[in-house]
């Protein structure tokens, strides 16, 4: 056969040309992955997560003001003051800062004008609370609802319903220490002389035989 006459390219030689071409042509990565696997941006971002699990507890502002300080140092008139300036709105929101603060609105709280209003929040905080808590605020329930019954209609008859429920759940309950089932019978039998709730409820086998 002539020289001068070449052989036609094969198609699948002229395919395999093109696609090796294009491959050493190819860009780099557009993302670098880190050594873990992840790419540098969720690296970066986990970086700038706070780290609110390590961060100290909150210290109330309230520390720093001169009525609670003084209501701290076991003054009555501190006490009184205290809960004549805040009354029971202004006490209940101070319970959520725990510690030195919360037994201090707790002692406060019979004391407000209005304590009452505070009744179905310390009945539901009583319930929830700690052995170290329930105690305290068992005694401010007490407290408020020991105080002599006034001719002015009640401030807030649900909320002190809820209180009376909360007491008998307590009351009734064999698992928590005697002490606290003890004073949850003596702060229901004082929202009972009040017609809040039943006497026949209140469970009577922590009376002396």
């Amino acid at each position: 056969m002539p020289d001068s006459i070449t052989r036609p390219k094969r198609p699948w030689t002229v395919l395999f040309v093109a696609t090796l071409a294009a491959c050493s042509r190819g860009s780099a990565p557009s993302e670098v992955s880190s050594p873990s696997g992840g790419s540098s941006g969720s690296t970066e971002a986990a970086a700038g997560a706070p780290a609110s699990a390590n961060a100290p507890p909150r210290r109330s502002p309230r520390l720093d003001e001169p009525r609670w300080q003084r209501a701290m140092d076991d003054d009555p008139a501190g006490l009184q003051a205290l809960a004549d300036a805040l009354g029971a709105a202004g006490l209940v929101e101070a319970l959520g800062d725990g510690g030195a603060i919360l037994k201090t609105a707790l002692l406060a709280l019979p004391l407000a004008d209005d304590a009452d209003l505070a009744l179905g929040a310390l009945g539901k905080r009583a319930l929830a609370a700690t052995d170290e808590e329930r105690g305290p605020t068992l005694e401010a329930v007490l407290g408020v609802a020991g105080r002599p019954a006034t001719a002015r209609e009640p401030l807030d008859p649900e909320g002190a319903s809820e209180a009376g429920a909360a007491l008998l759940s307590i009351a009734a309950n064999p698992a928590l220490p005697r002490e606290h089932r003890a004073l949850a019978v003596s702060a229901a039998r004082a929202l009972a002389e009040k017609k809040i709730l039943d006497p026949a409820k209140i469970p009577g086998d922590l009376d002396p035989p």
